[in-house]
């Protein structure tokens, strides 16, 4: 069994990351080095490189140009015309960069994004939607998606992107969600379970699809905090934190809740939603050449297969009408 690591690794560990979290002790595995170093020779590119170094107005700006790369996820339930004369609420909205863009193309009545506290500095966001004449119509301020800091039936849209399987409790962050919106408010998620190949959340030191199905995530996280507190690989990532359980998994890192397709199901029938649309969205694969097309044929049979359909997809979307003006957040 590896030796514990030592305390003043652990503090340099700590001293690196931004997360409140503490890191997963380090251990070497030599199976995750092997592929980490390979990985490291072919240059995978990170998936979200504007959260890895820029200027807060640069970030702002990644998502500001990309608002709308979520909207094909749900595949015609839901488009940009829900926001049509309507108060939006955006749960974890990153930079804020997307809701400057909705507020200036599809005639929201206002909109407002929060975010976790220390994690973003939401002055940026207010500049950049001034400069672009949308101060007025957007708001931007730090909280906690299980403590939403609003009143009962403020918003007619809540929006929330990726940001599900991050939350400590999910089902007071759907609770919160009921509690904010309009009767007759219209919640849109969408989240990638952990159990899907490319969900893994290691994308900031490796990006191929599926390891953490082949190793488990204590070994990735241990073994990738050990690339970078030896300093013999050149690895260059925020450490990753610990491993622990959850009600909806048994080891992920801290960030995460493991929070999949099954268990979303149930917990949006039991927070005030009539459940509109719920599916999980496959790859996209465009059928160029005839490999292609053979490819497409073969990973949509595999989708047919129930357990391997959560495996293959790439995201969970959620279209969501609010039953009732308020419901109350569950207990702590």
């Amino acid at each position: 069994m590896p030796e514990p690591a030592p305390s003043s690794t652990l503090e340099r560990l700590r001293a690196r990351s931004s997360s409140p979290f503490p890191p997963e002790p380090p251990r070497r595995h030599l199976l995750v080095s092997a592929l980490f170093r390979l990985a490291q020779r072919r240059r995978d590119a990170l998936v979200t490189p504007h959260l890895f170094g820029g200027s807060d107005r640069e970030k702002v700006l990644y998502e500001y140009e990309r608002a709308d790369e979520w909207w094909p996820f749900f595949a015609g339930a839901a488009g940009p015309d829900v926001l049509s004369g309507a108060d939006v609420l955006d749960v974890g909205c990153g930079y804020g960069g997307k809701d400057i863009s909705y507020a200036e193309r599809y005639g929201v009545r206002s909109i407002t994004g929060f975010d976790l506290p220390g994690f973003w500095d939401p002055e940026a966001a207010g500049a950049f939607a001034a400069e672009r004449g949308v101060g007025e119509l957007c708001r931007f301020t730090s909280g906690y998606a299980e403590e939403m800091p609003f009143e009962d039936a403020s918003f007619d849209v809540v929006l929330i992107e990726d940001v599900l399987e991050h939350v400590r409790r999910p089902d007071r962050v759907l609770a919160e969600s009921a509690r904010a919106l309009r009767a007759g408010g219209t919640l849109l998620a969408k989240f990638p379970s952990v159990r899907m190949l490319a969900a893994h959340h290691l994308d900031r030191a490796i990006t191929w699809p599926g390891i953490h199905l082949v190793l488990p995530l204590r070994w990735w996280a241990a073994g990738l905090n050990h690339e970078l507190a030896s300093g013999t690989s050149n690895a260059d990532f925020e450490p990753f934190d610990e491993i622990v359980s959850t009600p909806y998994h048994p080891a992920v890192t801290r960030n995460l809740n493991g929070l999949g397709f099954s268990s979303f199901r149930e917990l949006v029938r039991d927070n005030g939603f009539e459940v509109r649309h719920l599916e999980i969205v496959p790859m996209t694969i465009r059928p160029l050449s005839w490999w292609r097309r053979l490819a497409l044929g073969t990973y949509r049979a595999l989708c047919r297969v129930p357990q391997l359909r959560e495996r293959l997809g790439v995201t969970i979307v959620f279209v969501g009408i609010n039953r009732a003006s308020s419901a109350p957040a569950p207990s702590a």
